[in-house]
């Protein structure tokens, strides 16, 4: 399966699940507010229909870092998911980085429906096969490439939110710090 295969499947899987879930009123999150918090048993998953949203969790000596950024229509599934499936308490947390709308359902209302209905099964394994995709070619990203080597990718693949998102947010992505994404940053 090619990448650009992968990507269609996705927008299209994508358009199907907002028209699945049409009927349903959305929720805004104000900038700041959380859709799951640290230690929350998480029961939601959702989708983006506009604004921005971003994961993060914190390591063992404190430091928060960012593991996800959700905007539409390239990341818009937001679900804590290995929570999500095991019921286990969050160890990530997801915020709104500014005013955001999406719809969501609880882990109940999913199993029942991708019971009822096969279609949206496949439609969900599609998605998950693109989630782990993508986390496969972060996971290379962040052991083989350099600092300007990521900065760069991420700057091409994901230029639609480097001027939503701050600077020091980006390079907590990236796993670098926020003075050598700036200077990277300002090379380019």
């Amino acid at each position: 399966m090619n990448e650009n295969s992968l990507d269609s499947g996705y927008k299209q899987t994508l358009a199907r699940l907002k028209e699945f879930f049409a009927a349903r009123e959305p929720v805004v999150l104000k900038k700041g507010e959380t859709f799951i918090d640290y230690g929350e048993q998480n029961r939601k998953l959702g989708i983006l229909l506009s604004g921005l949203l971003y994961a993060s969790y914190t390591a063992e000596n404190g430091q928060e870092w960012i593991s996800r950024f959700y905007y539409t229509p390239e990341n818009s599934i937001v679900s804590s998911h290995e929570t999500f499936m095991t019921g286990k308490k969050s160890a990530e947390s997801i915020r709104a980085y500014e005013d955001s709308e999406l719809i969501w359902i609880d882990r109940s209302e999913y199993e029942e429906l991708l019971e009822q209905n096969p279609k949206l099964e496949r439609m969900v394994r599609i998605m998950a096969e693109e989630s782990y995709v993508q986390a496969l070619r972060r996971v290379h990203a962040l052991q083989s490439l350099s600092a300007s080597q990521r900065v760069r990718n991420f700057v091409k693949e994901h230029s639609e939110i480097v001027s939503r998102v701050q600077r020091q947010h980006v390079a907590s992505y990236l796993g670098i710090h926020r003075n050598i994404f700036t200077r990277i940053l300002n090379k380019l």
